[in-house]
C-alpha cells in the first residue's frame, strides 16, 4: 500500500502506517529521474535532518515526461525495487510524471508508505482564488488523470492553464543551467498576458524558481517540496538514526552528470556518498 503526499497537507489514506520510522538508523529514500529529487532532498534534509537518506538518480532512463506511460511504470517499480534492497522505512517518488503513472499500482503491491509529488495547485488555488493558474510540468503530468482530478476537485472559479516544458528537465541534468533559463523564460513571457501565478510541476524546474523570482519579481511562484517535506515528517516522526549517512546513486558513467550532481549536493549538504553503478544494476 501506499500513501499518496499531498503539497498542502490534507489528511491522508495512511492510519496503516506502522510505527517504524521511531527507532534507531530510519531511512528513507527517494528515487528520480536524475537531477530533480534532489530539489526535494534538500527540502527534506532541512526539515529532517537526522535519519539516513538514499537517493536514486535513474539518469540512464530519464527524463521520464517523454515516455510511455507503461514504460514509467515499470521504471519505476524497478526503481522503488532498488530502494527497498536498502531496507528503507518509507519512499518517496521525487517526480511528478513518475507518481503520476506509479504511484496507484505501488499503492496495491508495497507494504511500506510511499509518498509522492504532486503539483501545487491547490495552495495556489486557495490564495488566488478567480484567478488563471500556469501549471509549468511534462506533457505525461499534464495528461495523467490524477492532474486532471486534481484541477477538478479545486475551487471552480479558478482556471488552469497548462504548460508543457518538454526538454527543461534534459537541460538540467546536464547542467546547462543558461540554456535551460533561456528556454522557461520564454515560457514564462509567454503566459504573462494571462497570468502572474506559476506552478512548478515538474522538481527539476524548482531549481529555478529563485531566478525567476528574481527575473519577474511580480510572478507568483509555487511548488510542492516544501508540503511534500513536511507532511513526511508529521506523518512519520518520530525519525532519528545516531550517525545518519546520505548515500546517492546515478546509473549512469557520464563525468559531466557526477560533476552536476556534486555540485549541486555541496551547496546543501555537509557530507554525503555519490555513487556510479550499471544500469543492469536497478532490475
Amino acid at each position: 500500500m501506499i500513501g499518496y503526499s499531498r503539497p498542502w497537507l490534507t489528511a491522508l489514506n495512511l492510519i496503516w502506517v506502522p510505527k517504524l520510522l521511531g527507532k534507531n538508523g530510519s531511512t528513507i529514500g527517494l528515487f528520480d529521474s536524475g537531477l530533480g529529487g534532489l530539489s526535494v532532498l534538500k527540502s527534506l534534509y532541512e526539515s529532517l535532518p537526522d535519519i539516513n537518506y538514499i537517493y536514486f538518480a535513474d539518469l540512464f532512463h530519464g527524463p521520464y515526461g517523454h515516455l510511455p506511460k507503461q514504460s514509467v511504470l515499470e521504471i519505476s517499480q524497478s526503481a522503488f525495487s532498488f530502494l527497498k534492497s536498502f531496507q528503507i522505512d518509507a519512499g518517496l517518488i521525487a517526480c511528478n510524471s513518475a507518481t503520476s503513472v506509479a504511484v496507484e499500482p505501488l499503492r496495491k503491491t508495497e507494504s511500506i508508505p510511499v509518498f509522492g509529488m504532486e503539483p501545487a495547485v491547490k495552495p495556489a488555488a486557495m490564495e488566488n482564488p478567480g484567478k488563471t493558474i500556469a501549471v509549468f510540468a511534462t506533457s505525461l503530468t499534464l495528461k495523467e488523470e490524477k492532474f486532471n482530478q486534481l484541477v477538478q476537485n479545486l475551487q471552480k472559479e479558478n482556471s488552469y492553464l497548462p504548460v508543457a516544458c518538454e526538454g527543461l528537465a534534459k537541460m538540467i541534468d546536464q547542467g546547462a543551467w543558461e540554456e535551460a533559463w533561456h528556454f522557461l523564460e520564454e515560457k514564462i513571457r509567454g503566459v504573462l498576458d494571462q497570468t502572474n501565478i506559476i506552478v512548478l510541476g515538474c522538481t527539476h524546474y524548482v531549481f529555478l524558481k529563485e531566478k525567476i523570482q528574481h527575473s519577474f519579481p511580480n510572478v507568483k511562484v509555487y511548488d510542492g517540496n516544501l508540503g511534500t517535506a513536511m507532511h513526511i515528517k508529521n506523518t512519520l516522526s518520530p525519525l532519528k538514526s545516531s550517525d545518519p549517512t546520505i548515500k546517492v546513486f546515478l546509473n549512469s558513467d557520464n563525468d559531466l552528470h557526477t560533476e552536476v550532481f556534486h555540485s549541486v549536493l555541496t551547496q546543501f549538504l555537509p557530507k554525503y556518498s555519490l555513487m556510479m553503478i550499471k544500469p543492469q544494476e536497478v532490475k
